[in-house]
């Protein structure tokens, strides 16, 4: 599901997924075969409620943190992604401090390698826990 909503989200086409449960060789030449055809037809599928969902999610995240996501907000707006008004004006105040700070060399250095985590940090659970029971 992870996998999915990320690539719904994404805007990408999903050909499947090759996992080592199996037969591995088979699902990965499965996989490259799905691949191939979807490049080849320039295929895509309609957003289900992941693509949809995850889309205002990220739609309304971006608006309300356009001061640390600069590049985002410009290519949200640009595209007219923000189809709606926002009045979380002292929210987005404290992002857009956030984000000059987060302009400042010295604090770039200290965050560099903290960034990953706080990505990965909600599905690191989940993976270790999948692990434990496998």
């Amino acid at each position: 599901m992870i996998v999915e909503g990320r690539s719904e989200v994404g805007g990408n086409y999903l050909c499947g997924v090759a996992t080592d449960e199996g037969n591995t060789s088979a699902d990965i030449q499965s996989l490259a075969d799905a691949l191939a055809f979807a490049l080849e037809k320039k295929l895509s599928r309609p957003a289900n409620f992941y693509g949809v969902g995850g889309m205002k999610i990220f739609r309304d995240l971006i608006y309300i943190m356009q001061g640390m996501m600069k590049a985002d907000h410009k290519f949200y707006k640009e595209h007219g992604i923000y189809d709606f008004p926002q009045k979380q004006k002292k929210r987005i105040l404290q992002m857009k401090l956030v984000g000059a700070l987060i302009a400042i060399p010295s604090v770039q250095k200290k965050m560099k390698g903290q960034m990953n985590q706080y990505i990965i940090g909600p599905y690191q659970k989940v993976v270790e826990q999948a692990g434990k029971e496998a």
